[in-house]
């Protein structure tokens, strides 16, 4: 968790794994943000810390969301952010097996 301009963000870990190396899409990143504001869950986002390695035989593009919600900071849980990003996956060809974390 970090705080800033008197607003708590918390920072939840995102890692896919992809066919080829990646480190970073900013279609991704627009359609992430795109559903946590459809969903009411944050008002402001920063995503950092873009990263692609390999772990267990597969390629892994991570990054970090740093999530806030001025109004009502409640809505910025591990359970709403999974639900608001359930199927993100389907529209990017080349990308599976999506992991977010709570840090």
């Amino acid at each position: 968790m970090c705080t800033s301009c008197d607003e708590t963000y918390r920072i939840f870990s995102v890692e896919i794994v992809t066919k080829e190396p990646v480190d970073t899409n900013m279609e991704l990143f627009k359609e992430i943000a795109s559903r946590l504001f459809v969903n009411k869950i944050i008002s402001n986002i920063n995503i950092g810390n873009n990263k692609a390695y390999h772990s267990n035989d597969k390629q892994i593009f991570g990054f970090e969301l740093h999530l806030g919600n001025a109004k009502n900071p409640a809505t910025v849980d591990l359970t709403n952010v999974k639900k608001a990003l359930e199927g993100l996956l389907d529209q990017f060809e080349d990308y599976s097996e999506m992991q977010i974390k709570l840090n």
